[in-house]
């Protein structure tokens, strides 16, 4: 099953709100407790279930060496990849390698982009979402295609 992350980085009460009773697995947040408040939920934070630096990287793909970068770390730590165009993807060769990465996607179009391309995989695998305005419908169509 493929994870569904929501980046709630700055914190706004109701994306990680609509994110969780949409079903989300995660959400990445600044401060761990601010999400504790809300539900039960896993938390990537300095002081969460999983810490960013720890035991998620974020790694941002420009060019090759920035792929193989992400390529060297993803056996230790899950990988937060984004890079400015999925159509020109390093997304296929690296989840190839690996069952940790998780493609970070600013809307709906950008995510069923990279679920076509995570889909051809077996292992999990997963997004996360990074957009300023919630939307319950778009939070739900992206975790209901995630599968």
């Amino acid at each position: 099953m493929k994870q569904f992350w929501v980046d709630v980085r700055p914190w706004k009460k109701e994306i990680a709100t609509t994110a969780i009773e949409s079903g989300a697995d995660a959400l990445v947040v600044d401060k761990a407790d601010d999400v504790k408040r809300l539900g039960r939920i896993t938390t990537i934070a300095p002081d969460g279930d999983l810490a960013i630096g720890t035991d998620v990287a974020e790694v941002t793909i420009t060019d090759k060496k920035s792929e193989n970068a992400a390529a060297t770390i993803k056996d230790k730590q899950y990988v937060i990849v984004t890079t400015s165009d999925w159509t020109v993807i390093p997304l296929e060769n690296l989840v190839a390698q690996s069952d940790r990465i998780i493609a970070k996607v600013k809307d709906v179009k950008e995510a069923e982009l990279a679920l076509t391309v995570l889909v051809r995989s077996f292992a999990k695998r997963g997004l996360m979402l990074d957009y300023d305005a919630p939307n319950s419908a778009e939070f739900r169509s992206t975790h209901t295609n995630r599968r």
